[in-house]
């Protein structure tokens, strides 16, 4: 919090010639943020020209092979046709049905592989007709032989015989448009590897210029930081020092009014029914701004690494807890806040009235972001390793994963909507109470609600090195 009319000290133009270099740290990091997206654009364009050359490539590479395979299927379907016309022979005639089947199927393949070129699907659509119409010829000449008229069987197989130099004729076409695509595909894939290494190499070079410019900028931005240093420290020392004493000196005057009102109050009798109704929003409002000094106060003594304040002594936790549900149960009456487990005492050395406050704020916080008509569950038990564990849990949605719960102004998203005249001091001042005992405070949430935990030693005393107040590690919520 600042004074009203003061600057933040971590503002950018909090002293001459701060907002300049804040711009130029900008202006470096947006440009290099730019550069990085435009070489990935670019990368991500070459990286898609060379995967489709690469892939053009090899696709060239399958109809050579689809080819190569078809010439090599006519030409031992031409041999079979050969030997069964001499021979006759049935078993002969097996592996020319079996050449000839290949070819058929070879044919349909390649005709698939080529069907983003016109040229080769006329082709093909030749290969087709020449191997139907061999096909035509294979069955006379076959029914010549099988009646026993061998010479004219023969005759009729040298009549079809220049089908397979057609054949040879159209895969040697293809097989040669395919042989100068390969060619232009190559070129292509080689010149897109070319782009990618040179931008590679240009944009690590950009980088390495506007990264440099930048921590240049950032050198010059942590000088200047560690130059106000110390008079940020005093400010900030200043303005949590003007929070404590704005804090301490509402109370003389708020104790006036709240027993000026008090006694009135006393009187209720003498007054009108609306003079008693303004006296009693009196009161309630000085016991807001009351609350509210105290807890400035006790964020003030915290920040300051003296900690807030306990004057430990023997009780009860478990009739401090009991007493706290009260209180939150008639100022909500509409909530249902129960008490599990048995009525057992547990004894200790605590600040009663600091136990009460931690407990008042976790029971306000569970009502206020618990879900509307289900209860609140408090519970009071040994702790495993000595003292007493309390346990709060209310139901409702998770809490966001990460989110520094016990870090002052640290509130969720929903909080901010629901609630947004709170501070997000809450349970800041709870972990520093529970830390004054060298006790600790922790949250579980997950579909079944949230819970925080309360460990309490059986004798309030915080660990050397560890006094409240101090900064301490960030205590995250765990999502379950």
């Amino acid at each position: 919090m600042t004074p009203t009319g003061a600057a933040s000290p971590d503002a950018p133009h909090a002293l001459p010639g701060a907002r300049a270099e804040w711009l130029r740290l900008i202006l470096a990091f947006g440009s290099a943020a730019v550069a990085i997206v435009i070489l990935t654009a670019v990368s991500w364009r070459a990286r898609a020209v060379r995967q489709e050359s690469a892939q053009w490539v090899m696709h060239t590479q399958e109809v050579q092979v689809a080819v190569e395979k078809l010439l090599s299927s006519a030409a031992e379907a031409e041999a079979a046709q050969r030997e069964y016309l001499i021979t006759g022979s049935a078993k002969d005639l097996e592996p020319f049905e079996a050449a000839e089947s290949r070819v058929s199927r070879q044919i349909e393949e390649l005709g698939s592989l080529t069907r983003d070129n016109p040229v080769q699907q006329q082709r093909v659509a030749a290969l087709r007709t020449l191997a139907q119409v061999k096909a035509e010829a294979l069955r006379a000449t076959i029914a010549l032989r099988q009646r026993g008229d061998a010479a004219a069987s023969r005759r009729a197989g040298g009549e079809a015989g220049g089908i397979p130099d057609q054949t040879r004729l159209l895969l040697s076409e293809m097989r040669d448009e395919e042989t100068a695509l390969l060619a232009r595909r190559m070129e292509r894939l080689v010149r897109a590897d070319r782009f990618s290494g040179l931008l590679t190499i240009g944009g690590a070079a950009l980088l390495v210029v506007l990264l440099a410019g930048a921590a240049l900028t950032v050198r010059e931005q942590m000088k200047r930081r560690l130059l106000q240093a110390e008079e940020r420290a005093r400010v900030l020392e200043y303005q949590e020092r003007l929070i404590a004493i704005v804090g301490h000196d509402l109370r003389s005057p708020l104790t006036a009014v709240l027993v000026s009102a008090q006694m009135l109050l006393q009187r209720r009798d003498d007054l009108r029914a609306s003079q008693a109704t303004a006296v009693d929003r009196i009161v309630r409002s000085a016991s807001r701004v009351d609350a509210l000094a105290s807890l400035l106060i006790d964020f003030t003594y915290a920040r300051l690494g003296k900690g807030i304040p306990t004057r430990p002594g023997p009780m009860d936790a478990r009739a401090v807890v009991e007493r706290a549900v009260e209180e939150v149960r008639a100022a909500q009456p509409g909530r249902e806040i129960r008490m599990a487990g048995p009525p057992v005492a547990a004894p200790g050395f605590w600040d009663g009235d600091r136990i009460e406050q931690l407990m008042v704020n976790l029971l306000g916080n569970a009502v206020q972001y618990g879900a509307p008509g289900t209860p609140v569950t408090v519970s009071v038990a040994p702790a495993a390793a000595g003292g007493v564990e309390i346990t709060v849990h209310n139901q409702g949605s998770p809490i966001a994963a990460g989110l520094k719960l016990f870090e002052p102004y640290q509130r969720g998203k929903e909080a901010e909507s629901l609630h947004p005249r709170g501070l997000g001091l809450g349970l800041f001042i709870v972990r520093e109470i529970a830390r004054a005992h060298g006790g600790s405070v922790s949250a579980s949430s997950g579909p079944d609600g949230t819970t925080f935990t309360v460990l309490l030693p059986a004798r309030a005393t915080p660990a050397p090195g560890d006094l409240p107040g101090k900064q301490a590690p960030a205590v995250t919520v765990e999502a379950g």
